[in-house]
């Protein structure tokens, strides 16, 4: 038996410099992405429709000069690249903490609905790895698709394991959603971008964001008319905005839904906020589809309990209520809260993917809350049901609701079963950032709110 081991070795060296002789020049010529020149941060968007068309935006040293996009259908055979086409990016630069970079956008568009397509981005030696995308079907079709509120700090070390197992617990999510503060720092990289894309890695390369911007990511986060350049520079969003909003309210029709994303943080602006008003009210009006689900960074009323109660946006409010949209996906608060208000619709949802925690002042309209977790939201559209889950980072149900809608449009709320039990202790250093009187009345006012419940 002893002579037989060398035999089996040499083998297997001639097996693999057999493959390694079938490798392509141009595979051979890409190198690690850990050099600046390389590309990395890649990401997919939409700037047009999902059904026909797919926006890719990457960065690198401000050494490369131009960027491209070669794509093909995909197939399981590995030899594709004589079918390949090409498209130029818009390549841009921008000085920021770190150095200067590099940014790449472009918008592939002529593709076929409901096909898979492989693509990789770069130039002249330096290319990212081959990464797959899939167009939207166009018509009505059973999907899912992530909804995840804050990430903003820790992003590497915590924030990355919600964004990593929110895509092992929902592997076929069409697309994700970000309800702002994204990052801390709008205008920085170091802890910040820097963090986030390589946080969720290939995640980012296969699966489309929508996202909207929360306070962190402007250059003042209480100024809110300041949008970072970084955030133009990473993301390629539509442009079917109120003029001067563009890539930051907007609107992304997949399939039989349109998911609206709204820059709020411009509210306190009388010109924008009517523009964003008369805009959202047109985007209601004209929809024809089956649902719209609405995001945006500000939770409706003040969760969070250091900060005034009160609703943030009544006009916005009675709107959404008057066009009776089922879902409204927010964050800001870092906590978790559930609810209607003043009507059966909308429903209210607050949550936090990161690790940054806050206490939660517990207002009368929410129907379940939580604390100290890192959540993520899996949402099932199907043209007459939306089947909503709100999951912690070990993939445990928290909280659980249907959306039903009959022949005649009118929608029935459903409750899940067997929930959990609330979790509802506050934050680890809660006596140390809140004044004394808050930290005093918490045990009686969770008391309350599980007794309003019990009722």
């Amino acid at each position: 038996m002893k002579n037989f081991a060398p035999i089996f070795l040499l083998i297997l060296i001639a097996g693999c410099t057999h493959t390694e002789k079938q490798s392509s020049v141009s595979e051979q010529q890409t190198v690690s992405n850990e050099l600046p020149q390389s590309p990395h941060h890649v990401k997919l968007t939409w700037e047009t429709s999902p059904s026909t068309s797919q926006a890719v935006s990457w960065r690198t040293s401000d050494e490369i000069k131009s960027g491209t996009v070669e794509y093909v259908k995909a197939t399981a055979s590995p030899f594709f690249e004589v079918d390949v086409r090409q498209i130029s990016a818009e390549t841009d630069t921008l000085t920021s903490d770190d150095r200067t970079w590099a940014y790449h956008q472009a918008n592939i568009t002529g593709l076929e609905p409901g096909t898979t397509y492989s693509y990789r981005v770069g130039s002249g030696d330096f290319w990212s790895e081959w990464s797959e995308f899939t167009t939207a079907i166009g018509t009505d079709e059973p999907f899912k698709f992530i909804y995840f509120g804050d990430v903003q700090r820790f992003i590497y070390s915590k924030g990355s394991r919600i964004l990593r197992q929110a895509i092992l617990n929902v592997p076929d999510a069409k697309f994700m959603v970000f309800g702002g503060d994204l990052v801390h720092r709008g205008a920085q990289n170091i802890e910040n971008y820097g963090e986030f894309f390589p946080g969720g890695g290939w995640i980012f390369q296969n699966i489309p964001t929508i996202a909207t911007p929360g306070n962190h990511e402007h250059d003042n986060a209480k100024s809110g008319i300041d949008l970072s350049d970084l955030w133009f520079q990473n993301f390629n969003f539509p442009k079917n905005s109120p003029e001067g909003h563009e890539e930051e309210t907007y609107f992304v029709d997949y399939n039989n839904i349109r998911v609206i994303s709204l820059n709020m943080c411009r509210y306190r602006y009388e010109d924008d906020r009517k523009e964003i008003y008369d805009w959202t009210k047109e985007s209601l009006e004209e929809f024809e589809g089956d649902w719209v689900f609405i995001t945006f960074h500000y939770a409706m009323d003040a969760l969070a309990r250091n900060r005034d109660a009160g609703i943030r946006f009544p006009e916005f409010k009675a709107l959404f209520e008057q066009y009776n949209v089922p879902l409204i996906l927010t964050g800001h608060e870092h906590l978790y809260a559930r609810g209607r208000m003043d009507a059966p619709f909308p429903v209210y949802v607050v949550s936090v993917a990161g690790p940054y925690q806050n206490a939660i002042r517990f207002a009368d309209w929410i129907e379940r809350a939580g604390t100290n977790m890192q959540l993520f939201q899996e949402i099932e559209v199907s043209p007459d049901t939306l089947h909503y889950y709100s999951k912690t980072v070990l993939g445990d149900i928290y909280d659980e609701f249907k959306i039903v809608k009959d022949g005649a449009g009118k929608l029935t709320f459903i409750e899940g079963k067997n929930l959990p039990e609330e979790s509802l202790e506050p934050t680890q250093d809660f006596e140390d950032r809140y004044d004394q009187d808050l930290v005093e009345s918490y045990e009686k006012d969770r008391a309350e709110y599980l007794n309003r419940k019990r009722k």
